[in-house]
């Protein structure tokens, strides 16, 4: 391994590691701040610990690429302060060499970014949703307004009523997607295991494309899925796996998985995003001389549009919630717009 990158290497990832102890130590000390107020009203010295402990990898995988750009931004003023980047280019070597460890120290962020948001968070953000819910909201189980609920290849629609009763609409699919009857409700009754239905509409489609419908006054359908049983799982909840199969089945059903199509594809434009960090980092920050002046809007600028990447990722799951852009365009927003604004300022930083 070549000298200049090791050297470029280490300081980059030393660098990152700072400022990645920075924001965590930051972090914790205002939602400590933040939570004791609940110290004694359901939330203990111990529970509060393992609060911030579960929290931190969701803080990683949040804010990965907002670390790489800051933590690369730093290392290249240094650089540029200390007249190395002038030897570099005396030397002639050129951009690239730059860019390549600084790159690699971006994959390893990647990497781990990845590996946190499939295999850690969701079994951190389960506890920690349960942790809000029980000690802090003091909440016995979420209640949702309309809630969808998944038995096997049924799809159930609950529309809150009164006296625990519910407007039902049940969807039922082939293994193979296709779909093999309907049944609405205006009002059903869940207890041990059975839904009992009044006024049921069964609609079963067949082969003569020919729509067969029957009314039933009263009508029971075993499930072992009820209201008090299940709730609408979270993406947050879920690995690449789970997600995907999910995303597929209420496809298959005709119901929307907009928050779900998100919550798939951050789990890779996140990662991406580190690499688009450094070109950003470098487009900024990477200067042939000591001027402070420079070096220090250069930084101020990394850290606003660390704020402005992470305000744009928020502003893009609020629309695709609301449906107003598609969800997979919304995870893929901020890469997107900083990933062609590094690029760009690069090349013209570049003379190209």
């Amino acid at each position: 391994m070549p000298v200049v990158f090791r050297w470029i290497f280490s300081g980059c990832l030393s660098r990152s590691l700072v400022t990645m102890s920075a924001l965590l130590a930051i972090f914790v000390i205002i939602e400590s701040f933040d939570k004791a107020r609940y110290l004694g009203h359901g939330l203990d010295g111990r529970l509060m610990v393992e609060y911030m402990l579960l929290k931190i990898p969701f803080m990683l995988s949040e804010f990965m690429p907002v670390i790489m750009l800051i933590g690369a931004s730093l290392y290249l003023i240094e650089l540029s302060r200390n007249q190395e980047v002038v030897a570099l280019r005396a030397a002639g070597l050129g951009i690239n060499k730059v860019l390549l460890p600084l790159s690699s120290v971006a994959l390893l962020a990647a990497l781990a970014s990845f590996i946190i948001g499939e295999w850690v968070t969701p079994v951190t953000n389960t506890r920690l949703d349960q942790i809000e819910q029980v000690h802090i909201q003091h909440k016995k189980s979420s209640q949702p307004g309309v809630q969808w609920l998944k038995d096997g290849h049924r799809f159930f629609r609950l529309t809150p009523l009164t006296n625990h009763q519910f407007a039902l609409l049940m969807l039922k699919t082939a293994p193979d997607g296709a779909w093999l009857q309907r049944i609405d409700s205006p009002r059903a009754h869940y207890s041990q295991g059975v839904w009992s239905l009044s006024d049921a509409r069964i609609s079963t489609p067949s082969s003569d494309q020919v729509m067969h419908v029957e009314k039933l006054k009263n009508m029971e359908v075993k499930s072992a899925i009820g209201p008090e049983t299940a709730d609408l799982p979270k993406p947050g909840h879920m690995d690449f796996s789970e997600l995907y199969h999910y995303i597929n089945n209420l496809k298959h059903a005709g119901l929307g998985a907009g928050t779900y199509v998100y919550a798939l594809h951050r789990k890779f434009s996140a990662p991406l995003a580190c690499l688009l960090m450094v070109i950003m980092a470098a487009a900024l920050c990477l200067h042939t001389g000591n001027r402070n002046s420079r070096a220090s809007w250069g930084l101020m600028l990394s850290i606003s549009l660390g704020l402005v990447f992470y305000v744009i990722g928020n502003a893009g799951y609020l629309l695709a919630a609301s449906n107003r852009i598609p969800p997979a365009f919304a995870a893929w927003l901020p890469s997107l717009v900083f990933g062609g604004t590094a690029v760009f300022l690069l090349l013209k930083r570049e003379g190209h």
